[in-house]
């Protein structure tokens, strides 16, 4: 089937607000009637075409609407002999919003009917000697068009393919230099409650509540677990990786291993949960820690309050940990990553001090716009020492990332179309200073599939126009820029999520240190080290809930994990339910009973109140448990009616704050004067049966009685 040139001028302009993965679904055109019908997803599209790879294109078709679609035809086209002239031109033809002809049509396929709100997905190779495929004559990205026409309905897509130099006439240019990145760490951390419950009650051995808390804490032994140690471990270690983690760390080895210049930065917490030893490129900051975000909020108390010291985190702590778990003496290269807000002079600053020469960087890290795109190597002064900043470039990553460069780039909303996109932009690059020594960055986030890393480092291997550096090499690379200063947005981060994170972990954190201060009866040898202990399992939970990744549901759940250690070390002292009490007199006792389910001997306070003015008990007793034990106090009941009330019980430490549970006891009086009135009466006849009583025998008596 032939189509007219004209065909192919596309002149529709819309818009897609759908998310990035390849099932979501990218709206890309209107029917005649204005209503938006069908949706067109690159399921799968050649990368790179060579000489002999031909082009391999499939298409999901989906009927929007409530109607159903007639049979119809999907084509696609290129232009042979188009070059892109500017970042911009590609962009706005990627947006659907620039009219590129494509005079090329690389063939067709019949679309069969689609009922609606369902999908058919169709697929188009076009072989290597097809006429449009051999007419072009130089290497780089080329407009692609995809169309699809049904009955009165008309959808358009743009897209690119990308030529290499294979098989070309064209001169070589040197290759340009890009480094791919990776940060290798979890958020999915999640809490051994069998191990916790051990190391509260000690109920397990010493030395396993001791290995468990000081890996927490990252000690400086290592344990050098393998995925079968981590397995036969995992009842003694309070902090785990949660089994989809595990199965994601095997899933990234294998990837990970296919592709040896993909410059790996490990998270060495992560490396040690997880057993994984990949070769790196580097480390990052343990667990991850969010250093822009600690700058941003500037109160470096408010982190040692909720557990976080700077201690825990530095460049020297992080190969202390690297080379316990691989039991090796190397010590890689330290680069932090950036956290949820972006470097600032102040965040460098603090990086630098923490032993961090290096830092990878988000495109926002430099604002500036310049013609084309330069080496993202620069390097900042600060009062601490310089600091090797390497920048991220922003369309590249925001693809490599998994994301659309646009709302409006329809054909970016699956995997497929964002790599074609991505390889079509550093092509691009590439040409426009092609003899300029340059070396961009590419990173791929925290939360990337091993699968979608796979597709992209096989692409960027197979593109002649590109030389995979290592991060070293753009460490050392000519900085782009020297400064004393960061140029960056003026936009404040929102940091209260973190904020609030702190607030909750410094509380958590409050309850540990109030059970050794104020509840626990002396601080022996063994119970400070079980306080020592139970702080590091804290101080673990709250490091692991302040990645760099941001507030999210996995971060929030270490932040209750702590919570709820602190609230079960608080509840267990506790007051045992007493029976009911009743009073036959004006005073009686009623005996409480206090357990104590930690190792080591409490003294606490047992306050008592009424809701009675009649029936009162005394107010407080001291009373000291011991371990594993109970503990019995006797409160003073008076009355001075009949009747009832409910005395609260609770507890409170030696500061007198309140803490645990509480208990309502009722107390029945059964006296048989109603009220105080009765007591005068009574008292009254008393007196008067006494004086009888002494008329009775004083009285001078009749001489015959």
């Amino acid at each position: 089937m032939i189509f007219a040139p004209v065909a192919w001028a596309d002149d529709s302009n819309s818009a897609n607000d759908s998310g990035s993965t390849q099932t979501q679904q990218a709206k890309s055109s209107q029917s005649n009637s204005g209503k938006s019908a069908e949706t067109l997803t690159i399921a799968q599209s050649t990368p790179i075409v060579t000489a002999s790879s031909g082009f391999h294109l499939q298409v999901i078709v989906t009927n929007n609407s409530d109607a159903d679609t007639p049979a119809g035809t999907l084509m696609a086209a290129t232009n042979a002999l188009f070059t892109f002239a500017s970042r911009s031109d590609m962009q706005s033809w990627a947006e659907n919003g620039t009219n590129i002809p494509t005079p090329n049509p690389l063939g067709s396929v019949d679309v069969p009917a689609i009922t609606a709100g369902n999908s058919t997905t169709v697929t188009l190779d076009v072989t290597a000697d097809q006429q449009a495929l051999a007419a072009i004559r130089n290497w780089g990205p080329k407009p692609l068009t995809i169309a699809y026409v049904a009955g009165n309905t008309r959808s358009v897509m743009h897209s690119f393919l990308t030529r290499s130099s294979d098989g070309l006439s064209t001169a070589q240019t040197p290759a340009m230099n890009l480094t791919v990145a990776m940060p290798l760490t979890s958020g999915d951390w999640q809490t051994n409650e069998t191990a916790i419950t051990n190391l509260i009650e000690e109920t397990d051995s010493a030395g396993s509540s001791s290995q468990a808390s000081g890996k927490a804490q990252e000690s400086t032994q290592s344990n050098g677990n393998t995925n079968t140690e981590n397995e036969e471990n995992e009842n003694n270690e309070p902090l785990l990786l949660s089994a989809e983690g595990i199965a994601q760390t095997k899933a990234l080895e294998q990837t990970v291993a296919k592709h040896p210049r993909l410059q790996i930065v490990a998270d060495p917490l992560y490396l040690q949960e997880s057993g994984s030893k990949p070769t790196v490129a580097g480390i990052m900051q343990p667990a991850d820690f969010d250093i822009t975000s600690y700058a941003a909020i500037n109160n470096a108390s408010a982190y040692t309050n909720a557990g976080v010291t700077d201690a825990q985190w530095t460049a020297e702590n992080a190969r202390t940990i690297y080379t316990a778990a691989n039991k090796t003496t190397e010590t890689p290269s330290a680069y932090a990553w950036q956290g949820s807000a972006d470097w600032t002079i102040d965040a460098l600053t603090k990086a630098r001090a923490q032993g961090y020469s290096t830092v990878i960087a988000s495109a926002s890290f430099d604002n500036e716009q310049t013609d084309t795109v330069h080496t993202g190597t620069y390097v900042v002064n600060t009062t601490a020492g310089d600091v090797t900043v390497l920048k991220e470039q922003s369309e590249l990553g925001t693809l490599a990332h998994g994301r659309a460069t646009s709302k409006e780039a329809t054909a970016e909303t699956s995997d497929a179309g964002r790599l074609a996109r991505l390889m079509a932009q550093s092509a691009f690059y590439q040409m426009e200073q092609p003899y300029t020594t340059r070396n961009l960055l590419v990173t791929f986030t925290r939360a990337n599939s091993s699968a979608w890393i796979d597709q992209v480092m096989s692409a960027l291997e197979q593109a002649s126009w590109l030389n995979l550096t290592d991060l070293s090499t753009m460490a050392n690379t000519d900085p782009y820029h020297v400064s004393d200063s960061v140029n960056q947005s003026a936009d404040t981060p929102d940091t209260s999520a973190t904020q609030t994170m702190l607030n909750q972990l410094t509380a958590s954190r409050q309850g540990v240190l109030r059970l050794a201060n104020s509840i626990l009866k002396d601080h022996g040898t063994e119970s400070k080290q079980w306080l020592a202990n139970l702080l590091t399992v804290h101080d673990g939970m709250a490091l692991r809930a302040l990645t760099g990744a941001g507030p999210s549901d996995s971060h929030q759940r270490m932040a209750q994990a702590a919570q709820s250690m602190s609230d079960t070390l608080l509840g267990s002292v506790s007051i045992t339910p007493s029976e009911p009490v009743s009073v036959f007199s004006e005073s009686a006792k009623m005996p409480i009973t206090v357990s104590n389910k930690l190792p080591y001997a409490v003294s606490v306070k047992v306050n008592s109140i009424t809701n009675s003015m009649q029936i009162v008990t005394s107010r407080t007793n001291d009373v000291v448990i011991p371990a594993h034990s109970e503990a019995q106090v006797a409160f003073t009941i008076r009355v001075s009616t009949s009747g009832s009330a409910i005395a609260h019980v609770s507890l409170a430490d030696r500061q007198s704050v309140a803490f645990g549970n509480t208990q309502d006891t009722t107390i029945t009086s059964v006296l048989r004067i109603s009220d105080a009135s009765g007591f005068i009466i009574i008292g009254f006849a008393v007196l008067l049966g006494l004086v009888g009583l002494w008329r009775q025998f004083n009285r001078k008596k009749d001489p015959d009685e």
